[in-house]
């Protein structure tokens, strides 16, 4: 007899009855991990510690360290920093998106989707908590795909993308997946704490060449078909004209984010959820920039290997991650 039960969300399922020794047990994983691939994203709610966020974790596989080193935690190698805690030193940079100051705010993407090899899946802990918004959200693209006409099926079938990341939000203001119209630092004015301070360019995005993925992804497990977008990223689709490639992505796009797909969590202190990367997209909505909102987040191996550099020159030493 299963030691889990799940609670249905609106997409995805909450956990109940897997924590401490629970997980030593080889039928809850296996219950876990069954349950993970049916829905796709699952929520474990007072997950207290980093062991015990690392030892969920690893009941959906092994753990890989993440390919950027500047949103890594001191505190483990195999978990990276989302956001900043209260009275932290490292403060993300606060912009104005369509008038109200924001941080953390982050759009439509697949995780590593910038890499040929598109992580298995991560999983979020958050430590603090803003009062106001701050709500991470996730869209089922398998469920989205089952909905497309069939002649939109058959078109994506087979197409395949170029896709370049674009870390910052000047760089995606405009594009699908962003839920913003314009965006810029904030001036002193708008946020004095922000005075002085540049707009935000790390050099992140110069070391990670473009990519190739193709549009529809066969789940390596499940064997459902999903549509396989992280739409800010998308730069054209192969073999069609720049017109009908931003159309198609336009469609796409408004197609996986209607409510049906998308569940929206508002979080509290101490809930991790785990999705599914090769299924869901997520985004972040951002919270005011007096609030903490603070996570700690681990990343799963088995990569996809879906992907190719554009250019067949490049050189990936050093651009992968280092799996355990």
């Amino acid at each position: 007899m299963s030691k889990i039960s799940i609670r249905a969300l609106d997409v995805g399922g909450e956990v109940v009855g897997a924590q401490g020794d629970a997980l030593l047990d080889p039928e809850v994983r296996s219950s876990l991990y069954g349950a993970w691939l049916d829905h796709g994203i699952l929520l474990f709610r007072d997950v207290a510690s980093i062991d015990e966020h690392l030892a969920i974790s690893r009941c959906f596989g092994e753990l890989e360290i993440h390919p950027v080193p500047e949103v890594r935690s001191a505190a483990n190698p195999y978990l990276i920093e989302i956001g900043a805690p209260a009275g932290g030193t490292r403060r993300p940079p606060v912009y104005v998106y369509d008038g109200q100051p924001r941080m953390n705010r982050i759009p439509w993407h697949r995780d590593t989707a910038y890499s040929p090899d598109i992580c298995k899946g991560a999983m979020l802990r958050m430590l603090e908590v803003p009062v106001n918004e701050g709500e991470t959200m996730l869209a089922d693209t398998a469920r989205a795909w089952d909905d497309l006409p069939d002649d939109i099926k058959a078109k994506i079938e087979g197409l395949e993308y170029k896709a370049t990341i674009r870390s910052g939000p000047h760089k995606t203001t405009g594009r699908q997946g962003v839920f913003w119209k314009s965006a810029h630092l904030a001036d002193e004015d708008e946020y004095p704490a922000n005075a002085g301070r540049a707009q935000a360019e790390n050099g992140i995005d110069d070391r990670y060449p473009s990519v190739i993925h193709p549009a529809v992804l066969r789940h390596p497990e499940s064997g459902r078909k999903g549509i396989f977008l992280s739409p800010t990223y998308v730069d054209r689709f192969l073999g069609l004209d720049k017109d009908e490639s931003d159309a198609l992505l336009e469609y796409l796009t408004a197609h996986m984010l209607q409510p049906k797909y998308v569940y929206k969590h508002k979080w509290r202190a101490n809930d991790a959820i785990i999705w599914d990367n090769r299924r869901f997209m997520h985004a972040g909505m951002g919270n005011a920039p007096d609030e903490p909102r603070y996570g700690l987040r681990t990343t799963l191996a088995e990569q996809l290997r879906t992907g190719r550099y554009f250019d067949d020159g490049v050189d990936a030493s050093g651009l992968l991650p280092i799996v355990d």
